[in-house]
């Protein structure tokens, strides 16, 4: 993960894909509000560029058959690193697991989409998370001729996901890479 200093502040870099637009360059990232978005509604990012040509390559090109790159330095100090910390990453299934319980509790039918409403309404907010450092486990890739790793079922590269929950939190956003195919 690439880390940048600016004004005595750390930051971490991050990659945004999105669908290539032929009137425009985006000014900021688009925030991701799909019912299935899996650490809840933000802006994403990958740690690494070679993910987010990935995901450019897999999900966004569908329309315009084309996506652009774009790079952030991302203020991660109230991020949950779920990831790398182990605090962080117990905290996170703790949170996670209290929600789902609040629902089974109620009889509730349990979903992605309720989970994190309910995280972002009662916990994220409340405790000033601005985000979370998640691995997104690179299996099942659309493109079924991509190789994670040559040793099959051991993924030692990492696919982090970085989401971000307030675009306060989103620095020097610019676009890196343009109409890849």
């Amino acid at each position: 993960m690439q880390r940048v200093t600016l004004k005595d502040k750390a930051f971490l870099v991050g990659y945004h894909t999105q669908e290539w637009r032929e009137t425009k360059v985006l000014e900021k990232p688009i925030s991701c509000d799909a019912s299935n978005a899996w650490l809840g509604i933000g802006y994403y990012f990958w740690s690494e560029i070679e993910f987010a040509h990935y995901w450019g390559q897999d999900f966004k090109k569908h329309r315009t058959g084309c996506y652009d790159i774009y790079s952030a330095y991302l203020d991660i100090a109230n991020c949950i690193n779920a990831v790398f910390d182990e605090e962080g990453y117990f905290f996170f299934r703790k949170k996670v697991e209290i929600a789902i319980l609040h629902f089974l509790n109620n009889g509730q039918d349990v979903s992605l989409k309720k989970v994190h409403r309910f995280l972002a309404e009662n916990v994220w907010q409340k405790m000033g998370v601005t985000g979370i450092i998640y691995d997104d486990i690179p299996t099942n890739p659309r493109i079924k001729n991509r190789v994670y790793s040559e040793i099959p079922d051991l993924y030692y590269k990492k696919r982090i996901q970085i989401v971000i929950f307030d675009l306060g939190n989103i620095f020097k956003f610019s676009i890196v890479l343009e109409e890849q195919t």
